[in-house]
């Protein structure tokens, strides 16, 4: 029996890295000497020698193991900076791809600054709690039944507005006999209304302003003096009288005292110009009077004209058009020629300065669309002309004055400063195209009028269609938060109205609320009018 040897097991050393360099290097000569055979030999037969392991072939595995590729073995090759920089860009870019796929399924709501200055509500929820309640009915119509009136208002800026009450019968939203008999004056009171508490500041009565039998209303209000007065126009049966009301207390800082009035009477207000129209005394001729917002008892400019003449209030001068277009400057009063002629009948828009208007052809009955729309600089310069197959209705936009063609089924957008079509598309039978108060991104409204009513909004730039929400019959956009865009729509007998609150990025209808009069957006916050005469603002 052999020896066991208590010391334990080990492997035995393997050679050196030199001894294994210099027995590959002998083999390698070996194999260069006898890899040639001579003429007529035979290739000698391995044989082993003795003691050594016999020779066994590679596995199938590997043998049929790829070799490494050229990515791979640039990759082992690569220092480690190298690979730790590739490493970073690889991430980087795996980043990058997820928040640009996250980013694609963001809803798209727009940051512009609100379209108006007036921030509105963002209710996503169905409003149902009522946040005030003013009996508004009392305040501006003391005895009229609450069924019979409809409020009109006038956002002055910071929550405010400025409310006064209408007869719903001769809106044509009441049929009730009882409608017909309402307090007399019952419109001629305005008020300042604070939508965010509710609060009524002042109440200003015009019929003690006036010489009248009764009967006084306010036909029209707007804002002067840099948002610092009110300017209300008021009539009964035979006089009138323009006002200019301190919005802070109501108080009446200047008047054109009790004026004679009749249906001829012509009215245009803007910044601190203020024209009127009215015939004669002796009702021989038709005369015009120019007027500063700030002193409306001295007429800066009287002369005569004809009663169709258009008449055009900017912010600096008053236009009158009839064979050509004369202008009248508020701070000379002087007279003088304006440019060709132009005819506001089709309507007409004023911005940054900038009249734009339909061309027409003829005057008064017999005015027609002439082709094509105008840009006019506030010194009579036309800026340019468009395309004269544009003969349909217009609109102010964010991003661009919005026309139709004569059918109204092809919307154009045209550049404010040019007059060309930064695009064109068919949008069939449409009853509404353009902007929203509170509206933060350049898309326009449209509304259709086809079996299945639907707001269609269009991207401002390129006019791509972004999607669509199903509406009612006769609505449109009233207005829009940062997320919720707000529709209107009347009943078959405009009685009633239906709010309809839709997501601002999808078209998805968040919910919708019928009143049982009169529901609006005033100063921003939604308020509904009940037949109880309560005014509510509603929250969700």
């Amino acid at each position: 029996m052999a020896d066991i040897d208590p010391a334990p097991w080990s492997p035995e050393r393997p050679p050196s890295q030199a001894e294994v360099w210099q027995a590959e290097t002998r083999q390698a000569e070996t194999r260069r000497g006898s890899a040639a055979p001579g003429p007529g030999s035979r290739p000698q037969a391995h044989t082993a020698s003795p003691g050594s392991p016999t020779p066994r072939r590679p596995s199938a595995a590997a043998r049929s193991a790829p070799r490494p590729g050229l990515l791979a073995r640039r990759w082992s090759r690569a220092s480690s900076a190298r690979r730790i920089l590739v490493a970073y860009v690889a991430l980087a870019s795996a980043i990058a791809g997820v928040v640009g796929f996250g980013a694609a399924l963001q809803p798209n709501y727009g940051s512009l600054s609100p379209l108006g200055g007036i921030a509105i509500d963002d209710l996503r929820a169905e409003p149902s709690a009522s946040l005030w309640a003013l009996d508004l009915a009392a305040t501006l119509a003391p005895g009229a039944p609450a069924e019979c009136l409809r409020f009109t208002t006038l956002d002055v800026g910071r929550g405010l507005v400025a409310v006064r009450a209408e007869s719903s019968r001769s809106l044509g939203f009441a049929d009730d006999s009882v409608c017909s008999v309402v307090p007399d004056g019952f419109r001629a009171r305005i008020a300042l209304l604070d939508t965010g508490d509710g609060t009524v500041d002042w109440v200003h009565d015009t019929s003690s302003d006036l010489d009248g039998s009764g009967g006084v209303a306010i036909t029209s209000a707007s804002i002067v003096q840099k948002g610092e007065r009110l300017l209300v126009n008021a009539a009964d049966s035979d006089s009138s009288v323009v006002e200019s009301l301190s919005l802070r207390t109501g108080d009446v800082m200047s008047s054109t005292g009790s004026q004679p009035w009749s249906t001829e009477n012509r009215f245009a207000a803007e910044g601190d110009v203020v024209a009127i129209g009215r015939r004669s005394d002796d009702g021989l001729t038709y005369e015009y009077e120019l007027r500063n917002a700030s002193d409306l008892g001295e007429v800066v400019w009287r002369g005569q004209g004809n009663p169709t003449a258009t008449m055009i209030a900017l912010d600096d001068r008053l236009l009158l058009g009839e064979e050509g277009t004369r202008q009248i400057r508020l701070s000379t009063g002087r007279s003088s020629a304006w440019g060709s002629p132009i005819n506001t009948s089709l309507g007409y828009a004023f911005r940054g300065g900038i009249v734009y208007a339909p061309r027409t052809a003829g005057t008064g009955v017999t005015t027609t669309a002439a082709g094509g729309f105008s840009a006019i600089s506030r010194d009579g310069t036309v800026l340019w002309t468009s395309d004269l197959t544009l003969r349909g209705s217009f609109s102010l936009t964010r991003s661009c004055l919005a026309v139709t063609n004569f059918r109204g089924d092809r919307l154009s957008c045209l550049d404010y400063r040019t007059g060309r079509a930064l695009w064109t598309r068919d949008v069939g039978s449409i009853s509404f195209a353009g902007s929203a108060p509170g509206q933060r991104s350049d898309d326009i409204y449209t509304v259709s009028t086809s079996d299945t009513p639907q707001v269609v909004v269009l991207e401002g730039a390129t006019g791509r269609e972004r999607y669509r929400a199903d509406v009612s019959s006769g609505s449109y956009v009233v207005a829009t938060g940062q997320t919720v865009g707000y529709v209107l729509a009347y009943g078959i007998s405009g009685s009633r109205t239906t709010m309809i609150a839709f997501d601002l990025s999808s078209g998805r209808r968040l919910w919708s609320r019928a009143s049982q009069l009169q529901v609006s957006l005033w100063g921003g916050h939604l308020v509904d009018v009940g037949l109880d005469g309560l005014v509510r603002r509603l929250a969700d």
